[in-house]
């Protein structure tokens, strides 16, 4: 694999580890396609059989044995085929270099990010083309980490993220999270601000209890600080006392000022409309028969302006799962830490 897109994490007790691997792979893996498992130099085998995979890794995961298995995956909401690659990691594994334990990525960047749209005539307008990039990804951002973190009913995965990064960083400044519980909304905040604090690799402590997390913040002196990247002078740094009074807050009132932050911003609006009408271009051309369809040509959209407005602008998604949990979303080249500022800050929590 070369440069990699978006990667996905999940967290769950390594007894259960397997187990959460074959579910996963039951919900990504493409009908029938070639699957290579490789957990040593004289440990792999390619296959058809999920089931023949997963007994070899059963059969031999543990220790500093990890599972590493590449395939193909249907995206639901984009519905292209593309190479996946997914890794199950070893407690001891873990706490040696910590990769997981579970992690999802794409093979390659640009197969699962577009690079070009097809846009018409008049005049260009980066906002509405990052628009559009945003809107062609963001469904299946969503869709692969469910997948990952909850592909059936069992609850092994109580927590997982996303980011275009290669590590788990704190869980803020992920570009999407996912819990199994949506009372424990505010352990994202206190698995941030702890990681931060003491220097610790998230998937080596995703695991901890809301109380644990709660007891380790607590025990921190008063007024300690992190750093965080923020615009401002209040959101470059969060408290030891913003976190504990969060921590006290009721999780409906977190999750509903979430909802109340996760307002698209007026220059995202304003691109809106421009963004629907390359959209339904991209609709009819999809739909006309080769060299036929309105006049359109190829428009690079990588540019550092569009990584720039998405960065910026991109909207956040708060979304409450059937299952009682729930997902906090937004674009890979952004982090879900302006969320929860402005959600803070409207609590009056921020100091």
């Amino acid at each position: 694999m070369s440069e990699t897109g978006p990667c996905f994490f999940a967290w769950c007790d390594e007894a259960e580890r397997i187990d959460a691997l074959a579910a996963a792979l039951s919900a990504l893996v493409i009908p029938e396609d070639l699957i290579s498992l490789m957990m040593s130099a004289s440990i792999s085998c390619r296959t058809h059989s999920i089931d023949e995979a997963l007994t070899m890794a059963r059969a031999h995961f543990g220790g500093l044995k990890s599972a590493h298995i590449l395939s193909g995956v249907s995206l639901s909401d984009s519905e292209r085929d593309i190479c996946f690659g997914i890794a199950c990691y070893p407690d001891e594994s873990e706490r040696r270099d910590p990769c997981g334990p579970l992690k999802l990525r794409m093979c390659e960047k640009w197969d699962f990010f577009p690079y070009e749209i097809a846009v018409g005539g008049g005049p260009r307008s980066v906002e509405a083309e990052a628009v559009v990039a945003c809107n062609l990804v963001q469904g299946d951002i969503e869709d692969l980490l469910l997948r990952l973190c909850a592909p059936d009913a069992s609850g092994r995965v109580p927590t997982g993220a996303c980011t275009d990064k290669e590590d788990w960083l704190a869980t803020v400044e992920m570009c999407a999270t996912y819990n199994a519980n949506a009372a424990e909304i505010a352990r994202d905040l206190a698995l941030s601000w702890v990681s931060l604090h003491e220097k610790q690799s998230v998937s080596r402590i995703a695991g901890m209890s809301l109380e644990a997390l709660h007891a380790r913040v607590d025990a921190a002196p008063r007024g300690v600080r992190v750093p965080m990247k923020g615009t401002s002078e209040l959101t470059r740094s969060l408290s030891r006392e913003t976190v504990l009074k969060a921590l006290a807050t009721t999780p409906a009132a977190l999750l509903e000022a979430l909802e109340a932050a996760a307002v698209p911003d007026d220059a995202w609006r304003a691109a809106e409309p421009q963004a629907r009408e390359i959209m339904e271009l991209l609709h009819q051309l999809g739909e006309a028969a080769e060299g036929e369809g309105p006049p359109a040509w190829r428009a690079d959209i990588t540019t550092r302006k569009h990584t720039r407005f998405l960065e910026e602008h991109a909207p956040f998604h708060v979304r409450r799962l059937p299952s009682g949990g729930v997902m906090l979303t937004t674009h890979p080249y952004r982090t879900l830490w302006p969320l929860w500022a402005d959600a803070l800050f409207v609590l009056g929590l921020m100091s």
